[in-house]
């Protein structure tokens, strides 16, 4: 599936309106996760030139990337293209998406309960939709398209799959610890301790939504914050001791070496590591 125009775009500001979903609507979101860079609508050029990096490193040539942008039009073609996803599957869930996509613009209702969604990604279309800055954020949802990728019959194997009970823990799951494993990779000590406090806790709003019961529900997202921050101190504990480098194993959060056999550090990255 070819591009339409640069890989990442951004939307047109609109001062009133992305203000009205950062302020207001999207509170929800930001104070479960406790992060005011959630649907905040802006993209700093450093988060875009990581997110950049992360797409050419994993070759997600085919994948689009819509910041803070709403393009219904753009996002049907999109779809209509895509035929690494069977046409049965475009022409009913995928359909459905964009009609969602096109109805309730998360641009707007992003953040809402109920109503509104946030940072995705669209299978039926091969496009990321993002509205928020976190650059941990960014690269989980680069995550799913990756996850995507690797997969054959991917309208049964990802999108179908996923409507499966726990089979959206297992996806958003990979797609977090390949965030990890990545920030780990070009050595951003900062993104990778503040995704442990993002995405742990993220994951647990998954968990948490399995139970309709607020009073199972959020303690299990505390929980999540909690393990999220514990995981993140004890990776700067590791990375402050004597001998900690770059290429070390790590227990803990991942099983296998921490950094994956395509790593390549960004130029200058080795500045943000600790002599």
């Amino acid at each position: 599936m070819s591009l339409d125009g640069p890989q990442i775009e951004r939307g047109r500001p609109i001062a009133l309106l992305d203000a009205l979903n950062h302020y207001i609507i999207s509170l929800p979101s930001k104070l479960i996760l406790l992060n005011w860079n959630v649907l905040d609508h802006e993209l700093p050029a450093e988060n875009e030139r990581i997110l950049e990096h992360y797409l050419e490193l994993n070759q997600l040539r085919s994948v689009k990337v819509r910041h803070n942008q709403w393009d219904p039009i753009g996002e049907l073609k999109r779809l209509v293209r895509n035929e690494e996803v069977g046409a049965g599957y475009r022409y009913t869930l995928g359909v459905v998406t964009w009609l969602l996509y096109t109805l309730f613009p998360d641009r707007v209702f992003g953040g809402l309960p109920f109503i509104g969604g946030g940072d995705h990604f669209n299978p039926f279309s091969n496009t990321v939709n993002v509205y928020s800055s976190d650059v941990t954020i960014l690269i989980h949802e680069g995550g799913h398209a990756k996850d995507y990728l690797t997969r054959d019959w991917r309208g049964t194997t990802f999108a179908l799959m996923r409507l499966l009970p726990g089979i959206d823990l297992i996806q958003e799951a990979k797609a977090s610890g390949d965030a990890i494993r990545y920030l780990h990779c070009i050595r951003d000590q900062e993104n990778e301790l503040r995704a442990y406090r993002t995405l742990i806790p993220a994951y647990s709003t998954y968990v948490g939504g399995y139970f309709q019961a607020p009073e199972v529900t959020l303690p299990i997202v505390a929980l999540g914050h909690v393990s999220g921050r514990v995981q993140a101190w004890r990776r700067a504990q590791a990375m402050a001791s004597v001998g900690e480098r770059p290429g070390d194993h790590v227990a803990g959060y991942h099983k296998e070496d921490f950094l994956p056999d395509w790593c390549v550090p960004l130029d200058g990255a080795e500045s943000r590591w600790s002599d």
